[in-house]
């Protein structure tokens, strides 16, 4: 099992319909290829965590850093796991504006601040805090 986590800009703002789309065509894919996940979203920056069969996983971000809805792709965290964060979610989905209730320090800067300086660690805290909500 293999995880990879990254970071991104859009290079514009994104619809709702337009992210409803892009989810929808991504869990699709996903379940075809034993991939799951999740995608948060604040305004234009994409933090997203992809899992499953390594080359299944690298040929997917591949696509990702090839696409042109976004730029600044920036890979901050790939290991071998035992485990899924997100075993059930082809593609699960965190808009940040919608979020109430952050517990995570780092989730608040996160939410705060455009910086892009996050560890790996810092990372995986954020996305293990939307596992514990749920």
């Amino acid at each position: 099992m293999y995880r990879l986590m990254y970071m991104s800009t859009a290079n514009k703002d994104f619809s709702t319909n337009e992210l409803e789309s892009l989810l929808k065509n991504a869990k699709k894919s996903n379940e075809n290829k034993n991939i799951t996940g999740l995608l948060v979203v604040k305004g234009r920056t994409f933090l997203q965590c992809l899992e499953g069969e390594k080359s299944n996983v690298l040929n997917l971000f591949n696509k990702i850093k090839d696409d042109s809805r976004h730029r600044d792709v920036i890979e901050l965290l790939e290991e071998e796991t035992n485990a899924r964060y997100f075993p059930n979610w082809s593609m699960g989905f965190k808009n940040i504006k919608n979020l109430t209730n952050i517990k995570s320090e780092i989730l608040r800067d996160f939410t705060l601040n455009d910086e892009r300086s996050f560890s790996s660690n810092d990372v995986s805290e954020i996305f293990l805090e939307f596992i514990e909500s749920n």
